[in-house]
């Protein structure tokens, strides 16, 4: 029989650990058997552990409708558990016996604290699962919102006309913002020293708005984030033919389509400037050139990021005091009401830029200790 150890080195997640690594490792993982029906977490409970399934099935459960689906080998826990004080957002239920190896949130830390290549792996899976998750959930809606008999009808004036007509000549009249304070706005950046911020400040290019600039239409290849210092940025998806609506506006501070820096893609929505301004763009090679301290705590922003981009559309996706839309509204459509389609457009609108002031950001800790943040480095 293997031992718990030896089932994880055989998972392709592990595949990239060096032997003497993952053996350093096997005092931290516990393993976890469930007979049908069990419940591993409940939704609402506070975020304790992370997990990787060794076999069976679990069920994703949100208000006792099954949403999806975790397989053998898959990252779980991954949106909350880099994160303190998180709660669960899913119950997860056996489908069948199963078996699951867990590591505590304070494993997770240590192997942080250590600079342990295990943390980095897992740090990577996360950020892959939450990328695909949002381009897999923007991808459902985007199908129910574009040409759908169910689709309602709107009688307002072509938005996009309106909004990308010629641009005003000349662009902002202020110097553009400085990066820095922007970028410790930012979870796990507050505490950055100086040091390891200037590859990040290195890394963005700042880009002048001007009244209705396109800085991305939706359906274009998407390779890179956006960082906006000054001004306002609508957020559009198409309805039909040439109309639009608007599914959010960011301010300075807000982020776009970071998601792609990790899973590139057709862009899922439009973003138009409302006025001038002025963004920082990071593209992908400047994302993949990043190394060492920097790179570990930019990726840990970004996963804080989809996590609230994630959270926020889940909650957009509610209505009627709480009560959630249709399974059928995430799955095969059709969307079937007005207020079904407009929370559906919300909830997309987080997908694509994230509104700092609504999703409380800020307030995200990564698992950073304070015995960390007083000693930042370790040599």
């Amino acid at each position: 029989m293997l031992s718990l150890q030896d089932e994880l080195a055989l998972l392709p997640l592990f595949q990239r650990m060096p032997p003497a690594a993952m053996r350093a490792t096997a005092g931290l993982w516990t393993l976890q058997e469930l007979p049908t029906g069990a419940v591993l977490w409940r939704a609402g409970a506070p975020v304790e552990d992370v997990g990787i399934l060794l076999g069976g099935d679990l069920r994703a459960i949100v208000n006792e409708v099954e949403v999806g689906r975790v397989l053998p080998g898959e990252l779980i826990g991954e949106a909350a558990g880099f994160f303190v004080g998180s709660t669960r957002t899913v119950s997860l239920v056996a489908h069948g016996p199963s078996k699951v190896a867990v590591l505590t949130v304070n494993s997770l830390r240590t192997l942080r604290w250590q600079r342990s290549p295990l943390y980095t792996l897992l740090l990577d899976a996360a950020l892959t699962t939450l990328a695909k998750r949002i381009q897999t959930v923007n991808q459902k809606i985007a199908g129910g919102a574009v040409g759908r008999e169910a689709a309602p009808v709107r009688s307002e004036p072509a938005l996009l006309a309106r909004l990308w007509r010629a641009l005003v000549p000349g662009g902002p009249s202020t110097p553009c913002p400085d990066l820095a304070p922007l970028l410790r706005a930012l979870p796990g950046l507050q505490d950055a020293e100086d040091a390891d911020l200037q590859p990040l400040l290195s890394a963005f290019v700042a880009e002048p708005m001007t009244e209705g600039k396109q800085i991305f239409l939706e359906g274009d290849s998407a390779s890179s984030a956006f960082l906006i210092a000054e001004g306002t940025v609508d957020v559009l998806r198409n309805v039909r033919g040439d109309r639009a609506e608007r599914l959010a506006s960011l301010d300075a501070g807000d982020l776009l389509g970071i998601n792609t820096l990790i899973q590139p893609g057709p862009r899922t929505a439009s973003c138009v400037a409302e006025g001038r301004g002025w963004l920082y763009r990071m593209d992908a090679s400047a994302y993949e050139a990043l190394d060492g301290e920097a790179r570990l705590l930019w990726r840990e922003s970004m996963l804080a990021a989809l996590a609230a981009q994630i959270r926020l559309s889940n909650n957009a996706s509610r209505r009627d005091a709480g009560r959630p839309l249709p399974a059928t509204a995430l799955a095969t459509g059709p969307i079937e009401s007005v207020e079904d389609f407009e929370s559906m457009l919300r909830a997309s609108g987080f997908l694509e830029g994230l509104p700092m002031s609504e999703g409380g950001l800020a307030d995200i800790e990564v698992v950073i200790t304070e015995d960390q943040k007083r000693n930042p480095r370790r040599r």
